[in-house]
């Protein structure tokens, strides 16, 4: 059989088209390869990975990242290749231009440099992809330079996102703090105004009922309307007197300095059993927490207890406190008629401010609140916060 005559156009064909098709390939790895890295690996190797796989690309054997910001200098955040190039490559940076450049130097040690700028969302560069080659090449053809384009958008991007992302975390830390902050000159102030209650106004309310007493004793016999009107008295002045404790335990409870969180929140549950409501403890520990943690739970608990008294509905409630695997657990449940909570607690604006203030103090410890309800099926607050290593004390 006779072999078909060789023809050597389609020969040429055939090697062109073979030679696009491991082009295309090769530029479909690039972006390929990047946007697998750009989400899988760390920033800086992600950087580091950006230009290695850039100058293999390209066939260059220099590159550099390069980013600046207004108010910061021009810094290298990745390398590839040898010092003084490296240096010289980042002196070509400036000015930045708004597209790819090929800029011919015959004379230097690197004669042949590609620039590409990186643009952030508004189109304002903060960066550039410098690659460099120690030997003269060919210009590379405009395909390849729109790959790089890619990938150096591919790369903007991302970069873009992580600085946003840093400085929202930064900015959450700056309100993390003040919020701290707030709570602690919130609870020192809660403190102070207590013991100045303490000290001067309930010791002025207990003079004067005692005074009343001593006087109505003393009293000869008064007209009815007379003794029912100093009756009254007695009554409002001891009221006063109660009030006025009630009013400086939920300030500052002394049973919680001097019994622990177990005891104070039992204590604040009297409000509760006073309206009513049965109270019953599935489980409680009596350990002592660290002062910052007792502090927060008792607040949760309070808040807890405010929110049953004024909107539940309840006659029955059920608490619990838990010191176990490195947590402390405190549980609130009612059987009122609950809520609906649509939406996390964060996202819920001014409706549920007082859960609001509930999480963050149980997020400032490290831990968190979860909260269950639905309408006319109770109310469930559970607060977990870890505890530091020798932090219980029996």
């Amino acid at each position: 059989m006779q072999s078909p005559p060789h023809d050597p156009g389609s020969a040429l064909a055939i090697r062109s088209q073979y030679r696009q098709s491991q082009s295309r390939a090769a530029r479909l790895g690039l972006l390929l390869g990047a946007g697998h890295e750009l989400t899988q690996l760390p920033l800086a190797q992600m950087r580091q990975r950006a230009v290695q796989r850039a100058c293999a690309f390209m066939a260059m054997d220099h590159g550099l990242l390069l980013e600046w910001a207004p108010d910061t200098p021009l810094r290298t955040v990745a390398s590839h290749g040898s010092g003084e190039r490296l240096d010289l490559l980042a002196s070509l940076a400036q000015p930045p231009s708004p597209g790819p450049q090929w800029l011919e130097y015959p004379d230097s040690a690197l004669p042949q440099v590609l620039r590409v700028p990186l643009r952030a969302s508004d189109g304002a560069v903060f960066g550039a992809l410098m690659l460099g080659n120690s030997v003269a090449l060919g210009a590379p053809d405009n395909e390849d330079i729109e790959s790089l384009q890619l990938l150096a958008t591919l790369l903007a991007a991302h970069l873009e996102n992580s600085r946003l992302l840093e400085a929202l975390q930064a900015r959450e830390r700056t309100m993390s703090e003040l919020v701290h902050r707030l709570f602690s000159a919130q609870e020192d102030e809660r403190k102070r105004v207590a013991y100045d209650l303490h000290d001067g106004l309930a010791q002025n309310l207990a003079g004067l009922h005692q005074r009343l007493q001593g006087f109505a004793g003393r009293c000869p016999s008064l007209a009815p309307e007379l003794a029912n009107e100093l009756r009254t008295i007695l009554d409002l002045a001891q009221g006063c007197v109660g009030e006025g404790r009630q009013l400086i335990g939920g300030l500052r409870p002394h049973v919680l300095d001097d019994f622990g969180l177990y005891k104070a929140v039992d204590k604040e549950a009297d409000r509760l059993r006073d309206a009513g409501l049965t109270v019953h403890w599935a489980e409680h520990s009596a350990a002592r927490l660290p002062g910052h943690t007792e502090i927060a739970l008792f607040r949760i608990a309070q808040e807890g207890i405010n929110n049953i008294l004024k909107h539940a509905q309840a006659s029955h409630v059920c608490l619990g406190l838990a010191v176990e695997d490195g947590h402390a657990c405190l549980r609130v449940e009612d059987n009122g008629r609950g809520f609906a909570l649509e939406q996390p607690i964060e996202t819920n604006g001014t409706c549920h401010l007082g859960l609001a203030a509930m999480q963050e103090r149980a997020n400032l410890l490290g831990g968190h609140l979860t909260c269950c309800s639905q309408p006319d099926n109770g109310t469930r607050l559970l607060a977990s916060v870890p505890l530091p290593a020798h932090g219980v004390h029996p």
